[in-house]
């Protein structure tokens, strides 16, 4: 017998309605959230260029070097990730942060890129945070082009954004970063590159980004 996934969330939120608790094994459950006004007091930052300006074949994903990233915070004051993920191979690469500000994140980012070769660093795509108000600092640091999606819109990052939902399962929102060691990290993160993935045709993002000749088992 098989199963489609939407069917399984049905039964599960039929449970829901009638008092049970399956929903909490869900690896997303969201919270109830009030309606937010939105507001265009965002600072926009000098010399931006925004995501329609990126050559197209960015979107396309036929070349390597072409990244996302975002932040993934931990709870309040309690640190967080610097979260980079290669949109043609799903590579990623985090570092830890101590802090929210940008210097933090430019600088915990650029030392993360020092072991990237060159030619695999070409654009970031970021959003509008405040961590990236010295992005003119990575671009100079790496040689590449940061471009801006526009406010509102995380589908324009779809992959970092899918990217930080499978951090989550490690590191739950609200989790404090400050005593969780570098080596505890860069293990979840190997996790997550040796991973084979469908959409790579079942290789892993690290076999794909080095192109190395391994093949995943199918199961």
């Amino acid at each position: 017998m098989q199963l489609h996934p939407k069917t399984i969330y049905q039964w599960v939120l039929a449970d829901a309605r009638q008092g049970g608790t399956l929903y909490l094994s869900l690896i997303r459950h969201h919270k109830r959230r009030r309606k937010q006004r939105r507001c265009s007091r965002r600072r926009i930052f000098a010399d931006r260029i925004s995501i329609h300006d990126r050559p197209n074949i960015v979107a396309d994903k036929v070349r390597f070097g072409d990244w996302e990233s975002d932040t993934m915070e931990g709870g309040k004051s309690k640190g967080g990730l610097a979260t980079h993920t290669e949109i043609k191979s799903r590579y990623l690469v985090d570092g830890k942060l101590t802090d929210k500000r940008s210097a933090t994140f430019m600088q915990a980012s650029i030392a993360l890129f020092n072991d990237i070769p060159p030619a695999l660093i070409k654009t970031f795509t970021v959003d509008n945070g405040s961590e990236f108000a010295q992005f003119k600092s990575l671009e100079k640091a790496t040689n590449s082009q940061v471009y801006f999606a526009d406010p509102h819109s995380p589908w324009q990052r779809g992959l970092n954004e899918n990217t930080n939902g499978l951090l989550r399962r490690y590191f739950p929102k609200g989790c404090n970063f400050h005593p969780i060691s570098a080596t505890v990290i860069q293990a979840v993160i190997d996790n997550l590159n040796h991973r084979p993935r469908k959409c790579l045709n079942f290789r892993t993002p690290y076999e794909v980004f080095f192109k190395t000749k391994t093949v995943a088992l199918g199961t």
